[in-house]
């Protein structure tokens, strides 16, 4: 319960915080990373790929859902999320994460290429690092991390989403979304 409530206080400080561009934000270097969940489960749970969408927990529970399911790692280059899968013969090379930053609307996060359409509305760049938390800046310079998990038929398998007017739909767990060394 404590690690929950640590999680929602982090979340919430970290949703449309107006910090200018530089200020006390690092670069993270370009060595791979995971992106992982905070908040749902005992735990930190890995983001992986499904068949162009991102989802959390552990994928091999997720296989028989999806035709194509794969742990995913990462490189930030010009504040683009560039995947490395494990193994990577199950992605297309420059495979990017994406949100779709939509007002009044919580919209499923995803990744390009792959034999799957990519939203017009994708975007698929800005994103930055507080310390290791994700965080994706907008043109105006504030940042936003309203990033929301909602669980699937399979225990402890979510759908990632973005909830970029912050409507906190019920039903939705709100996690914290960090990187970890892998």
């Amino acid at each position: 319960m404590k690690l929950s409530i640590v999680a929602m206080v982090l979340s919430f400080l970290s949703h449309a915080t107006a910090v200018p561009a530089g200020n006390d934000l690092e670069k993270r270097d370009s060595t791979p990373f995971k992106l992982v969940a905070y908040g749902v489960a005992s735990s930190y749970i890995d983001i992986f790929f499904s068949d162009g969408l991102a989802y959390a927990g552990d994928a091999s529970l997720w296989e028989a859902e999806g035709n194509v399911v794969t742990d995913v790692t990462f490189i930030i280059q010009n504040t683009e999320l560039n995947t490395t899968a494990t193994p990577v013969s199950k992605l297309d090379a420059g495979t990017l994460l994406y949100i779709r930053p939509v007002e009044n609307e919580v919209l499923s996060v995803g990744f390009t290429k792959n034999g799957h359409d990519t939203p017009s509305d994708a975007a698929t760049s800005n994103f930055i690092f507080y310390g290791t938390y994700l965080m994706w800046e907008e043109s105006s310079g504030t940042l936003s991390s309203s990033f929301r998990l909602l669980p699937m038929n399979v225990s402890g398998i979510y759908q990632l989403f973005y909830d970029y007017s912050n409507l906190y739909p019920s039903g939705y767990a709100i996690p914290v979304i960090k990187s970890v060394n892998v």
